[in-house]
């Protein structure tokens, strides 16, 4: 057995150095037939075998009539038969070594319940074949490098640096067209994952991002099936491969009754863009953005995070929508030296504008061969992190005079000769890229890439500073992070507000100061012993809003408190029906602060997730809020901090005291590993938290369990 056949299974279907064509045909018509005369056209040099009963010959191979009449130990199957002869057909390759296998076949789970028995076969024919596979319902697969074609394309697109995982096999179409009206740098391996019956995102994205060849992946997503596997394995990939992600089916929400805030709050779509970026997901919205981000990020180095854009121009309106677009996106101008200034004077001249956008209009005389010479310039300023070529740059020729064409492809020359020699980044956008134009080849070949879309360029520019903020902060991703090993099982349904706040205390959540009352007498014993204002509340497991039911007394002082007492217990009395079992909890009043939220929710598809914002009466309402997979850190818990509209009252706005987000930090980080220590978490909420100079003081607490059985 060579070392190949002893790599994992999901190694041999990324890499296959065998492969054998079960339904093969003669018949051209046919996929069967399709599946061999591709890889025998894009030069696949490793055994192809043809399976099929009548036996004979295929584009002269030989074929055989059994999968028992196979060599041992075939890398991958690709299964071109109906749905239901695939079970028993995994159960032979099982028997015979094969690795993997690529399930083309339809007619599974995406046929609702007239699939879902064959699928349920299929599922068990996984577990006792040990047969790991891409599909079913899927368009295939390609390996570019090395000229694996298992998807039947006319053509092998161009080799390079970009890996593909999709749910469509309309978008492997749309990546491969996009590259090739871009110029783009090419593919290495190509997956339509289909159903996700076995092989997942989170695997693949493993396997490719160990691949020298792979660079960078792109993925089109309509769901996961383990949404958390995939998020802690994007985290590990990220460090080394970028990954860019086009998101479908986004919109896809139902409303929900809950005993919590959390719960009406966190939809799907909200947490999936919070949560994947949080592990360096860089996430796109349009479709013509994902193959022209992956590329850039396979091909660029990237920016220094203390520094900005510059933007070089020749026109005012195409620096006008790229400053404001930056601006939008959130990625900084940067402040040019007067020492780089005065050397662009010198060669744009003295009247030129220089200061950030550079518009090179004014040296149009002396057109191409000023850029080399500005952008040189730009990158050896300690303040720029990206030089953004916008405007006509390789289409001067075109515009203006036919004799520019030489000097512009010279020009591009010494573009790339420069980028050789600097780390600064370069992009370059073109109104006239469409046309294929030289210099624009001469600039991509060189790994400079070039688009004919303004937004492509800064969409880019922002992917770079996004990707390069996120490495900036790895280091101190998990500090803070605990696992104290300890498990707390959440009692089912709504927990009394008293052992909610045990059970975080219990796991190092600070809960303020509080105490529990039986009584009337209790209650002022409490008060007293706090020598301060409080709040008397009910604390009850069946009254969810206690304030709506008269549940809530606030200012109560010792000489008040047997009223606060009595009152409360009259209300419950007049409940329907009267609510019987419940007591007291007591804690100091807390004025003049900001009103904060913190919540976590079990997400069926990313597990424990934070959640951060305003608080009060109105977080539903206002929904200022953002989200993170848990446990998460005190340094990502500030950024989520940053990211809310209450972050300025923090800061001490007008009136507001200004709070230590440090600290605050720490409580939202605090918050995130107790989570990971509870089982049957449904939802919690501290709504509100009071946050002062003085500290974080948690107000009301409210945790629910799942219903069990």
């Amino acid at each position: 057995m060579n070392a190949h056949t002893k790599a994992s299974a999901v190694s041999r279907i990324v890499e296959p150095r065998s492969v054998a064509i079960i339904g093969a045909s003669a018949n051209p018509d046919k996929r069967g037939y399709h599946m061999i005369n591709a890889l025998q056209k894009a030069g696949y040099s490793h055994p192809i075998l043809p399976v099929n009963p009548r036996g004979g010959t295929i584009l002269g191979l030989d074929v055989c009539s059994d999968i028992a009449l196979l060599p041992n130990g075939v890398d991958l199957a690709v299964i071109i038969r109906p749905a239901e002869e695939v079970p028993d057909i995994l159960i032979q390759c099982g028997k015979k070594g094969i690795a993997g296998a690529v399930v083309v076949a339809h007619g599974f789970g995406e046929w609702g319940d007239k699939g879902s028995a064959t699928e349920e076969r299929l599922r068990q024919a996984l577990a006792t074949s040990g047969v790991r596979i891409i599909g079913p319902n899927t368009s295939g697969m390609l390996n570019c490098t090395a000229q694996a074609d298992l998807i039947g394309l006319p053509e092998l697109p161009p080799t390079g640096p970009i890996s593909v995982v999709t749910q469509s096999g309309g978008m492997i179409l749309t990546l491969l067209e996009d590259n090739r009206s871009i110029n783009g740098p090419g593919f290495d391996v190509i997956f339509g994952l289909g159903n996700q019956a076995d092989v997942g995102y989170d695997e693949l994205i493993e396997e490719l991002g160990q691949r020298e060849s792979t660079r960078s992946i792109a993925i089109y997503n309509e769901g996961f099936t383990n949404g958390r596997r995939f998020v802690e394995a994007a985290g590990r990939v990220s460090q080394n491969c970028p990954i860019v992600m086009l998101r479908g089916a986004r919109s896809i929400e139902g409303g929900k009754a809950a005993l919590s805030h959390t719960g009406s709050i966190a939809g799907s779509d909200e947490i999936a863009s919070r949560v994947l970026p949080q592990q360096g997901v860089i996430l796109v919205d349009r479709s013509d953005e994902l193959l022209p981000i992956a590329a850039l990020l396979a091909t660029a180095s990237l920016p220094n995070m203390q520094t900005g854009v510059a933007v070089l121009t020749d026109g005012g309106g195409h620096a006008t929508l790229a400053v404001d677009a930056l601006s939008r996106a959130g990625v900084p101008l940067a402040s040019l030296s007067e020492g780089t200034k005065a050397k662009l004077r010198k060669v744009i001249g003295e009247e030129a504008t220089v200061g950030n956008p550079i518009d090179v209009y004014s040296a149009i005389d002396a057109l191409p061969d000023v850029f080399p010479k500005c952008i040189e310039i730009l990158a050896s300023d300690p303040h720029v992190g990206l030089v953004l070529t916008i405007g006509m740059f390789g289409g001067y020729h075109i515009r203006f005079n036919q004799t520019l064409l030489e000097g512009e492809n010279l020009a591009a020359e010494q573009i790339v000769a420069f980028k050789k020699t600097t780390s600064v980044p370069l992009i370059f956008h073109n109104c006239y890229a469409t046309r294929m134009l030289k210099s624009d080849d001469i600039l991509r070949e060189g790994g400079i890439q070039v688009f004919p879309s303004l937004d492509w360029a800064v969409a880019g520019t922002r992917a770079l500073f996004e990707r390069a903020n996120w490495l900036s902060k790895k280091n101190f991703r998990d500090q803070g992070v605990t696992s104290k090993g300890k498990r707390v099982s959440v009692p089912s349904g709504l927990s009394a507000e008293t052992t909610a706040r045990e059970i975080l205390q219990d796991l190092g959540v600070h809960t303020g100061k509080w105490s529990a009352a039986s009584d009337a007498q209790s209650v002022e014993a409490a008060i007293s012993k706090f020598a301060t204002p409080c709040a008397v509340k009910l604390d009850s497991s069946v009254v969810v809003h206690k304030s709506d039911v008269g549940g809530v007394h606030l200012g109560v002082t010792r000489e008040s408190a047997r009223s606060a007492a009595v009152g409360i217990t009259e209300a419950m009395a007049s409940q329907v029906p009267p609510v019987t079992d419940f007591g007291f909890i007591v804690a100091p009043m807390v004025n003049n602060g900001v009103e904060l939220f913190v919540g976590a929710t079990n997400d069926p598809v990313f597990g424990p997730v934070i959640v951060f914002g305003s608080g009060g009466v109105l977080v539903e309402a206002v929904k200022d809020v953002t989200f993170r997979a848990a446990p998460l850190s005190p340094l990502e818990a500030l950024d989520m901090i940053n990211e809310t509209r209450v972050a300025k009252l923090l800061d001490g706005f007008r009136n507001y005291p200004k709070v230590d987000k440090r600290s605050l930090a720490n409580f939202i980080s605090s918050v995130s590993n107790a989570i990971m220590s509870m089982e049957n978490l449904a939802e919690l909420d501290i709504n509100p938290i009071i946050a002062t100079e003085g500290g974080i003081y948690p107000v009301d607490v409210r945790l629910v369990g799942n219903k069990l059985g």
